[in-house]
């Protein structure tokens, strides 16, 4: 940000209070007023990055669009997404949350914890490990501590899914078919089926 540039560095801040004051169409509608390219690209729901946005192009005076990656490789490669049915991927999340408490973690997150796991800024707060020294604290039962790491996990595929979906370079295939790894394999054979 540029120093001394009192005017600017209140605008910004408004930004962010704008987004507790005002609805969220009103920041989506300014974006699609100063920067077309970046409205169409965020998603309407993502309003954190609409803001984001929107200080890039008070900052810089240069639409965000300008600032933004290209989801473009710098190799011709491929990338194998799998979608799954949601439900049979939320039963799998409970599933691994329990496996998890199950095969050891309370004892690993313990051990860690005796070397220090707090001290660092993000083993802390990973998934499982932040549910873990939340029981061992004795915030949570065991019970609500695999509860919370399955919640966590499944925001965390919403979020990984709102990530590519708007990526066109994955090729999407069925986690469940029969023939995915000879689907896969076919792919992987074929370079003229790869992203450029």
């Amino acid at each position: 940000m540029r120093t001394g540039n009192l005017e600017t560095c209140l605008r910004l801040l408004s930004l962010g209070a704008q987004a507790n004051f005002f609805h969220d169409d009103a920041l989506r509608e300014e974006l699609r007023r100063v920067d077309p390219a970046a409205a169409e690209a965020i998603q309407d729901n993502n309003i954190r990055r609409i803001i984001r946005a929107l200080e890039v192009v008070e900052i810089t005076g240069r639409p965000f669009s300008a600032t933004a990656p290209t989801k473009r490789y710098r190799r011709p490669s491929l990338v194998i997404g799998l979608r799954d049915d949601w439900t049979a991927l939320t039963e799998r999340i409970e599933r691994r949350a329990r496996a998890m408490w199950d095969g050891g973690l309370l004892d690993e997150v313990r051990r860690l914890d005796a070397a220090g796991l707090r001290g660092g800024r993000t083993a802390s707060r990973a998934i499982g490990y932040a549910q873990a020294l939340g029981e061992l604290d004795g915030r949570w039962g065991r019970e609500e501590a695999i509860a919370d790491t399955a919640r966590a996990t499944r925001r965390y595929a919403r979020r990984q899914e709102s990530w590519w979906r708007p990526d066109p370079r994955p090729r999407w295939l069925d986690a469940t078919a029969p023939d995915l790894v000879q689907v896969a394999s076919d792919l992987a054979r074929r370079p003229t089926q790869w992203t450029p």
